[in-house]
């Protein structure tokens, strides 16, 4: 009992410190010998190439089909006191490293010090609300058909992966939102979205303006307030981020002028639920109007037609449009649709002659 505790102790503290590329080479030298004493044994069927290391592995994996055995005297004796032994020492290291290096990287994507360096195309989340953030993660990954990106959410505080169970949810815990090191681990400037969610507006408002200076210019930037006056303060220094503020005051007006309109607030923008509000940026479409398109597109496709923009940034923003109102290729189309659906979808041809036929 204490034998096997103590060759369990040593071969624990012998995996701690062996490197991989130690274990490779006392394995090469741990084949050489044995090769090198079966060969002096004059065991010519073991030591053909191919069959030696077939044999080795079955051995020190203590599998032991028994269709190979050393046939001499010295040949037992070689692999009795030596292959057995040492074998059995370098198998169980190295299954003992590989369970080390499994657990060391599980822990450190759980811990958040994972190095995100070489991801691009994805989602930052900056900042921990709590029930807040799991809703919105909930809502990103309830989209049926977004594209399948992978989320980071970063935060400063020291914790776990607050989410283990959402596999395209990775988790970073950074030692600041400014250092470049850390935005620079968190590929920040290959992201391409970004939502900052700070637990306060000075945080969220110190975090917005670090991404806005480190993340790409294509990249969309959306942060969100309680106060409009930090808003506002943010949109006039960086017109990059879209900024959302609260609108208790404005649906409590409504709801009470308009019973029912906090229930479709919410629903419009709740992935969660069938109708939802979306958008697409529209590319080489013929010329057309609102009109042309408004009933075919819902005919068609399911899709209604809320408002249109000159860009993403929602620039030129036009809500319930005029039939007459024309448009054109960059403009970006905010419909009511049961799911997503992409520009690459839609035939434009198609829909100007249902139009035509009506």
């Amino acid at each position: 009992m204490y034998i096997s505790r103590l060759i369990s102790l040593a071969l624990r503290k012998l995996t701690a410190e062996l490197r991989w590329a130690n274990l490779f080479l006392i394995f090469c030298s741990y084949l050489a010998v044995v090769w090198g004493l079966l060969w002096l044994s004059n065991e010519t069927t073991l030591t053909d190439p191919l069959t030696f290391f077939y044999y080795t592995v079955v051995v020190i994996s203590t599998v032991g089909f028994g269709d190979l055995s050393p046939s001499t005297p010295n040949g037992q004796l070689v692999v009795a006191l030596i292959q057995i032994p040492f074998g059995l020492l370098i198998f169980g290291a190295a299954i003992g490293k590989t369970t080390q290096t499994i657990v060391a990287i599980a822990r450190k994507g759980m811990n958040g010090k994972k190095d995100f360096s070489t991801y691009s195309d994805h989602i930052l989340i900056l900042g921990w609300r709590a029930h807040r953030t799991k809703r919105i993660l909930e809502l990103i990954l309830a989209d049926k058909k977004r594209h399948q990106r992978k989320i980071i959410l970063c935060v400063e505080r020291e914790m776990s992966h607050p989410f283990p169970h959402m596999l395209d949810v990775e988790f970073a815990q950074l030692e600041s939102f400014t250092d470049q090191d850390e935005l620079t681990r968190i590929a920040m400037a290959q992201a391409s979205s970004i939502i900052v969610d700070g637990e306060n507006d000075e945080m969220t408002l110190s975090m917005a303006l670090s991404a806005s200076s480190h993340a790409s210019k294509q990249a969309h930037i959306s942060a969100y307030f309680h106060e409009e006056s930090k808003a506002e303060l943010l949109r006039a220094h960086c017109p990059n981020v879209e900024c959302a503020s609260s609108r208790h005051a404005e649906i409590l007006v409504r709801t009470m002028q308009s019973p029912g309109a906090s229930i479709l607030h919410e629903q419009l923008f709740s992935t969660l639920d069938e109708a939802t509000l979306y958008c697409l940026t529209l590319d080489n479409i013929p010329e057309m109007t609102v009109g042309d398109v408004f009933q075919p597109l819902r005919e068609k496709y399911g899709m209604t037609l809320m408002a249109i923009a000159d860009d993403e940034k929602g620039s030129c923003f036009n809500l319930n449009p005029g039939m007459n109102t024309q448009l054109y290729a960059g403009q970006v189309l905010h419909y009511i649709a049961n799911e997503r659906i992409r520009k690459q979808e839609i035939n434009w041809v198609d829909v100007l002659l249902l139009k035509i036929e009506k």
